[in-house]
């Protein structure tokens, strides 16, 4: 009788499950000195605790530390060890006192592919590569000079989103804000990655082949939990066909752009004269100073990755901060009074106006707290042996600091669950990575924190601002606070698992005076 390819599948993971568990058996047989290690909860055969990392792993191992009262944790997930933090004293010391014994990253088979193996920031092992990728990002691609001469990207963008709202909205049609925030966010990192706009058509294959991208790295992988049945697990699966795929449209998408840039054949929208994103690597790669030559396919594995997470970031912040805000009229409309006040009768939102609006930028804070872009940050990966909380963790154990569980706990915070920006009023305007107390770690920390949060943090920000000044927003008719599903879609980015439609009127005073903007 002929197999299907799901019983196929099914003995193939049964074969490779049996072959897993005598390679595991020979290596339990060697002795190792006993170790104190952290808690655990009861787990598996063979597979350990990685059921628990199914649907949204930030909720059940939320409720796993609150039901254990432990604020530290290990798992096995597979033949991987792990661990999963979820105080901010603990997060402290992983990221400060550990930092260099907790630098480096998991080796993943997406990473591996689509980051050009594993040659962005993001995924990059710790090492000599590492430290200079992160130096250019931070110097070259994203110092506060530069992040500031893309203020006339987003500006020019941000009047794009305007005037199509101003031109095809009304009360009675509900629009979907999702929709907008995604396109505003690929478009701002378009013109600042690579100096133009996409046309129809190519932004199309380019969207395409990122969403793939993005769907694989948000993926399960059997091989990244269980190494030792590398490559045979992706290969039955059919997963590194899909890869492989993935990756050679990726290349051929990147060459096209490369070589534009090399030849000076691109097109640039009028009035732009600064450097994207590859203009500055194509420089920075003739330089004779770099500790590590900077390849080809590394100049293509920075790029996608500044490109991948900051829209993905940007993106879901927008969209959880105006759920709130419709959902909560009074804070809304105390935020839209403090905008119109600084902002008065100029017709428009400025950079420079954001330093004023205290609010706002709590209700940002307030957003990063219930609803974290990344709510498990970055996995991190031990490269020598530590101690946390009196505990030892060994060598190669994945770490997960889960700023979900820290936003939603009792002990940190009074009323949680009620979204409450005034909690941050009076806690200082910045937003940042210096938060003393760890309470709140939107962008990570230490040696392996977002490069780049200052300017997705900026694009956040005056498109928020300019929002709020221009028009009046509400949920649509009949819609209740009640009714608004805040399911999530865990990924990259979490972000809302349904789009946000919501009801928008031109605002009587400040109405957009612009007109829609439509350079190639």
């Amino acid at each position: 009788m002929e197999l299907t390819v799901a019983s196929s599948v099914s003995l193939a993971l049964l074969v490779l499950s049996t072959a897993y568990v005598l390679v595991a058996a020979r290596k339990s047989r060697s002795s190792s000195k006993p170790r104190r290690l952290p808690p655990s909860p009861p787990g598996w055969p063979v597979i350990g605790h990685l059921h628990l990392m199914s649907g949204m792993p930030h909720h059940v191992l939320a409720e796993l530390a609150r039901t254990m009262r432990a604020p530290l944790f290990r798992m096995r997930l597979g033949s991987v060890p792990a661990v999963v933090i979820s105080k901010p004293d603990l997060a402290r010391a992983a990221l400060t006192t550990n930092d260099a014994a907790l630098a480096s990253r998991p080796h993943l088979l997406s990473g591996q592919f689509l980051s050009f193996g594993c040659s962005d920031v993001t995924f990059a092992p710790a090492g000599p590569y590492h430290r200079m990728a992160r130096r250019v990002v931070v110097s070259e691609l994203l110092s506060a000079r530069r992040v500031a001469t893309y203020g006339a990207v987003r500006v020019k963008e941000l009047r794009r989103l305007l005037a199509h709202l101003t031109k095809n909205t009304s009360p009675a049609t509900p629009v979907d804000l999702s929709e907008c925030f995604l396109n505003l966010a690929n478009d701002v990192l378009c013109r600042v990655a690579f100096g133009r706009r996409f046309p129809h058509g190519e932004g199309d294959k380019l969207g395409a082949v990122l969403a793939e991208a993005q769907d694989l790295f948000a993926g399960f992988t059997i091989g990244d939990f269980f190494p030792e049945l590398e490559p045979v697990a992706s290969t039955v699966t059919g997963l590194r066909r899909r890869l492989k795929k993935c990756l050679a449209d990726l290349r051929e998408v990147c060459d096209e752009i490369v070589d534009e840039h090399i030849s000076g054949n691109r097109q640039r929208i009028p009035g732009d004269r600064d450097e994207d994103f590859v203009d500055v690597l194509l420089r920075v790669q003739k330089s004779p100073d770099l500790e590590v030559p900077l390849t080809d396919d590394n100049l293509k594995a920075l790029v996608l990755d500044m490109f991948v997470a900051g829209t993905d970031t940007t993106f879901a912040t927008l969209e959880w901060v105006m759920t709130e805000l419709v959902r909560h009229p009074r804070i809304l409309n105390k935020a839209q009074e403090e905008v119109w006040r600084v902002v008065g009768d100029k017709g428009f939102v400025e950079e420079s106006d954001l330093g004023e609006l205290h609010y706002m930028r709590a209700i940002i804070k307030e957003t990063f707290r219930l609803h974290p872009a990344v709510p498990l940050l970055v996995p991190r990966e031990s490269v020598a042996p530590c101690v946390l909380g009196g505990y030892d963790i060994p060598a190669k154990t994945r770490v997960f600091i889960n700023t979900f569980a820290m936003g939603r706990d009792p002990e940190i915070w009074d009323n949680p669950l009620e979204y409450s920006p005034e909690r941050f009023e009076n806690a200082g305007g910045e937003i940042d990575l210096k938060d003393p107390d760890y309470k709140l770690l939107p962008f990570g920390g230490g040696r392996r924190g977002c490069p780049g949060y200052t300017f997705a943090l900026a694009t956040v920000q005056v498109s928020l601002a300019s929002l709020l000044y221009h028009f009046e927003w509400a949920l649509p008719a009949g819609v209740r606070a009640e009714d608004v599903n805040l399911d999530e879609s865990f990924g990259l980015a979490t972000r809302k698992k349904e789009a946000l439609f919501v009801a928008v009127r031109k605002s009587d005073a400040y109405q957009f005076k612009g007109e829609e903007l439509n350079e190639v």
